[in-house]
Formats: structure tokens, sequence, C-alpha cells
């Protein structure tokens, strides 16, 4: 009886899938549990999983939806009919719950022309745009990251698209005038299509940018050398998804600009080329002999910095103990970088965002009382204007220290931590502090507070051998930390880390009834 209803149950399983159609492109284990094939829209045919198999298997055909059953792993190849024309679309569609599809258009020698993971009508879906004059000699089908699923592929004879007012290649745009002075060029750009334009020899302060960026368009510009390279490229610069790239490159030869989209989605969008009024002459220094011959800054010292693109501003640090240089009051889309320089120029510590947003924040510790120099530029480059500040990074008062313990074995050689004894940290956004614990076998719990100005701690245990045994990111879902300390192991660690550089301080207490 058991085994008879055995035999009944697999009958059944067996009968509804082959209600579903035959399985294709499934030789081992079949798309993930739960995943429903697609309605039956589509045909089924034999599908090739190689490149080389594809000439045994029938072509995409205009119209004609092909069911496709991928396993983990697998991928299927196309080659396209010819009555598909020259311009034509691939889409993936009916996706069963979880398919992430990915479409590619290969050329005669395997190479990617075009590729899509989510440009189809749905989100997950994919969309390949093929214009006249690409050669496209196989349709990839696969799955993001190999997962496989369920889906149907669909090919679809397209207009023959106007040709393109614009230069495609930067062979064509060689071969026409180069971009003027306070140009304003409309631009159109099918799925795929980029436009090319040659520069002018003389690109002092030249910029281009992109505006008037019509629906979803999301632009991106690269400067590109005659063999094709990048040289710079920019896709948000211009806020929001407009574009802006500084193309005062030092360069030998023609240089050319291309304008595309993100994803080669496509868009519409005006690309505009203006050269920028020089900048008026710095009054601050912006190298290191510069530096060293107008004198250190003072320890309080506050100063509006107004940088122009590529400028710099470059300071001796004043002897004696560490500082904490800030950037705060930023204009408009500013972004900053300070950097602390040895007295050769070489980086000792880097900071874009550790002071909140765009503002930065970088303590002079690592210059070990050696002389230094503190830069301050903005991301990229860009320019800007904010105010730079620098202050005493112990509060008045407060015991000189030779700074934390870096690592187990060093904290292991110095005094543990002595309970309900806070202690003041400043730290930068790799560097850790790592205290003993006390070996007296009682539980406690460690905090860190007092952040200053939206520092972000994180708190650990480790071993002996430096293995993590717990730790805590986010008390209370503030930016504080607290860890309880079991009394075991022993001996054990605490380190101390922030996210970004930070000021806090740390305490350890006993916990009740300890």
């Amino acid at each position: 009886m058991a085994a008879t209803g055995w035999w009944r149950a697999a009958w059944v399983v067996l009968a509804c899938a082959a209600a579903a159609g035959p399985a294709v492109a499934q030789p081992d284990g079949g798309p993930k549990r739960g995943a429903a094939p697609p309605a039956r829209s589509c045909e089924q045919q034999r599908v090739a999983m190689r490149p080389a198999d594809a000439a045994g298997v029938p072509a995409l055909r205009p119209g004609r939806a092909v069911c496709l059953r991928l396993s983990r792993g697998q991928e299927a190849f196309f080659r396209v009919a010819p009555e598909a024309g020259g311009s034509f679309s691939v889409v993936t569609r009916r996706l069963a719950h979880g398919t992430d599809t990915v479409l590619a258009a290969l050329d005669a020698r395997g190479r990617v022309l075009q590729q899509n993971d989510d440009g189809g009508g749905e989100t997950l879906e994919s969309r390949l745009d093929i214009l006249p004059g690409v050669a496209v000699a196989l349709v990839r089908a696969g799955t993001l990251d190999g997962d496989g699923g369920v889906f149907e592929l669909l090919l679809t004879r397209e207009p023959v698209p106007p040709p393109p007012d614009f230069p495609t290649s930067p062979q064509a745009a060689a071969a026409q005038p180069p971009l003027a002075d306070n140009a304003r060029r409309p631009i159109l750009l099918r799925r795929g299509q980029s436009a090319f334009f040659a520069l002018p020899a003389d690109r002092a302060r030249l910029v281009a940018t992109t505006r008037g960026l019509r629906r979803d368009t999301d632009t991106v510009l690269a400067l590109l050398d005659a063999d094709g390279n990048v040289l710079a490229e920019d896709d948000d610069g211009g806020e929001g998804f407009a574009s802006e790239l500084l193309l005062d490159v030092a360069h030998p030869g023609p240089l050319f600009l291309r304008a595309g989209t993100l994803d080669d989605a496509g868009g519409s969008f005006d690309l505009v080329l203006q050269r920028e009024a020089p900048a008026p002459p710095p009054d601050f220094p912006t190298t290191l002999e510069q530096a060293r011959a107008a004198g250190p800054l003072a320890a309080d010292t506050v100063r509006t910095l107004r940088l122009g693109r590529r400028q710099s501003a470059v300071f001796a640090l004043p002897a004696g103990p560490a500082l904490l240089a800030l950037t705060r009051e930023l204009d408009g889309d500013t972004d900053t970088v300070l950097t602390l320089l040895d007295e050769d120029g070489a980086t000792l510590a880097e900071d874009d965002d550790g002071g909140g947003g765009f503002a930065s924040r970088l303590t002079t510790a690592r210059a070990n009382g050696r002389p230094a120099f503190l830069r301050a530029g903005t991301l990229n480059n860009r320019g800007g204007a904010f105010t730079l500040a620098l202050r005493p990074l112990a509060p008045p008062g407060a015991p000189a220290t030779g700074g934390p313990a870096a690592t187990v074995a060093e904290a292991a050689r110095r005094p543990t931590l002595i309970p309900g004894e806070a202690v003041a940290l400043q730290l930068e956004a790799d560097q850790p502090a790592v205290f003993g614990l006390p070996q007296d076998g009682r539980a406690g719990v460690a905090l860190t507070f007092d952040l200053r100005e939206g520092a972000d701690t994180v708190l650990e245990m480790l071993d002996a051998d430096g293995t993590v045994l717990d730790q805590n990111d986010d008390a209370d879902g503030g930016l504080g930390s607290r860890l309880s300390i079991g009394s075991q192991p022993r001996p054990a660690f605490l380190r101390v880390r922030a996210l970004g550089s930070a000021a806090f301080s740390v305490v350890l207490v006993r916990a009740a009834g300890n």
C-alpha cells in the first residue's frame, strides 16, 4: 500500500511537469524550487548551452518567443534569423519569481557588443536594442550570478531609426571640426549609443557639462585619447544625473569627448562646452615650499578658503601636541578632503567624509611631533568654498599620552583598563585602540560616550589571540556602543574603533552585583 502511494505521488509530479511543457536547458537539477514556468505564450525548442552549438539549434525569429528554463550556471546562445533585419530588440519577459535575467549581444569573436541586466519593462527583465550596422553574431541569455530561472525570450523587429546627427565613433569624430567654445548641442541617444566629438587643441579651463536632461536620462562623460583609452570620466559631477568633466588634461595628440548614458540606457540631453574664467591668484600657499615660507598655522586657526578646480591649500603645522583639523560651512555641493603630509610631502593620513556629510576631520597625531603639513582640497579636485579650523586635540587640562595600543601584543604590555575611569580617544578611520581587561574575574560593561560631531564607534571583545568574541556598534540605535564583558576568558582585550575619524570617550563599568 505504501509503495502504491509513493508511485502515485511520483506520477502526479511528473504529470504536472509535463503539463507545464518540456524542460528546456535543464540537464542538472532544473530551476530553483518554487519557480513557476511562464505562461504558454512561448515555444519549446532545443537550446545551445555553448556558443559553438548555436548553429545546430533554431535561430531567434521576430515575434516568436522562446521558453527558457536555465539551471544554475547555465547560459543559452542563439543566432539571429536574417528576417530580424538590421534594427531589432531582444527582451526577457514573464520571469518566474526570483528570476533575474542578463542579456548580451556578442560579435563573431565572442566579444560583448552590448549587455543589459535590468533594462526591460520590469525591474529584473532585460533588453537589447540593436541598431543597423551592429554585427551581432549571437545573443546570450543568462541570469544574474548564474542563479538560474524561468523566463521567455522575445525578438522584435524595430523601425530603422534615422541616422544620428552626431559622430558615433572617435574615427568619425576625427573627420569633423572640433567642438567650439560655448557650444550647446542637443543629443538624443538610443540604447547602446554614444556620441563622440573632437576637442580643440587648446583645452585650458575647458569644461563639458550635460544639461536639460529629459525624463530619467542619466549621463556619463568621458575624455578619450586617439586609441580610445579613458583618461577621465564623470557620471554625476553635474548634480543629480547630470555630468561635468574638466577637459584640461595634459596629453599628447588629439583627444575626444564621449557623451553617453549610464548602462547605455539611452536618453536626451544637451551637451555644453564652456571655458571657465581664469581663477584669481590664491591667498593661501599651494605648495610645500610656499607653506614653509609662510610659517606654521596657529593651533586655534579658523580660515575661509575658496578653491578653484585642481587647487589645494597647503599649510605648515605648528610643533607640539597633536591637533584636530576640520572643515565646516561647506558652500553648495563642496566635498572636502584633508590630508596629513610629512615633511617630504608623503601622505600620512587622509579623510574625505569623517566630519559628516561632505565635511572632513583629521588629527595630526600620526606626525608624531615631527614637521608636517596639512593639505585642504576637494573631492575629484572640483573646487569649492569652506572653512578650515584647527583646534587642540585633547580638552584643556587633559594629560598627554603616548597614544593607545594598536595591537593585543602591545596592550598586553600596558596596564589594563581601570573600571569607572574614562579614557578620551581621538582615532583615525583605520586606527584601532586596544586595552587589556582586568583579570579579577568580574564582569562589566564597556561604553563609548561623549561622541563629538557625529562620531560612530565600534567595540569588540578579543581573546588572547586577537579573535573577536563579541562586538557592538550601535547601542540603542545610536552611534555610541555598549558591550557586555564577561568574566571569562582571561586574558582578554577591548578593541575600540571608529567609522571615520572620531573623538569620544570609552569607559568600563562594573555590571550590577559585581
